[in-house]
């Protein structure tokens, strides 16, 4: 039986290492969305950091965020759909997610398996959300029509903005191998996903 709770533990050490991490570099500042990047310590790839400002509680975009149900009606790129797969405790779950098909159906839909957790600092005045690709029983064989993901240790920090109740101070660290061909072609699309993500999410706030 996987140990859900030992992968979570693991996760939240590899985001915090990211997050202290410096020797970031400069990928694009676009619509309020700064965008850097450094060589992955999980894969053969980049891990991104994204920095952001919210016009909501850090309360509010983790019920967007969070609730699989709001969640996928607002995400473009999850058209494919969000469910729980298991349900491990009342912060942790294991998820599942698919993306639309991309560029008239050249590149084929992903679905990823991830475990998805949050929890409070309440003296950092922190809503952290984390997660990362593991298995799952339900989901052991690829589902037709998609090519399976794999996430590394990505994370959202929610940070509330002192004086300032509805507004957020947002930090994402993201990485995530898509099996995209060439791989060039990864490192360009998924900066722009982050994007995407954040003015998606702008519209339901």
């Amino acid at each position: 039986m996987t140990d859900f709770r030992s992968i979570a533990s693991d996760t939240l050490h590899k985001v915090e290492a990211y997050m202290s991490s410096e020797d970031w570099k400069p990928w694009k500042t676009s619509k309020g969305m700064e965008i850097v990047y450094k060589k992955s310590l999980d894969f053969q790839g980049n891990v991104y950091k994204t920095m952001y400002e919210l016009n909501a509680s850090p309360e509010r975009v983790l019920d967007l965020i969070g609730d699989l149900e709001k969640h996928q009606k607002w995400e473009k790129a999850l058209r494919g759909g969000m469910e729980c797969v298991e349900q491990v405790d009342e912060n942790l779950k294991v998820v599942r997610s698919v993306s639309a098909p991309l560029l008239g159906g050249l590149v084929s839909a992903r679905d990823f398996i991830d475990l998805l957790g949050y929890k409070r600092y309440m003296e950092k005045n922190l809503i952290l959300l984390y997660w990362r690709g593991v298995e799952h029983p339900k989901y052991k064989d690829n589902v037709k029509g998609c090519v399976r993901g794999t996430t590394y240790p990505s994370a959202i920090y929610l940070y509330g903005v002192e004086g300032n109740p509805e507004k957020t101070r947002g930090v994402n660290i993201f990485q995530v191998e898509g099996h995209l061909s060439p791989k060039s072609l990864t490192e360009k699309f998924l900066p722009n996903l982050q994007l995407d993500w954040y003015g998606d999410l702008q519209k339901v706030i």
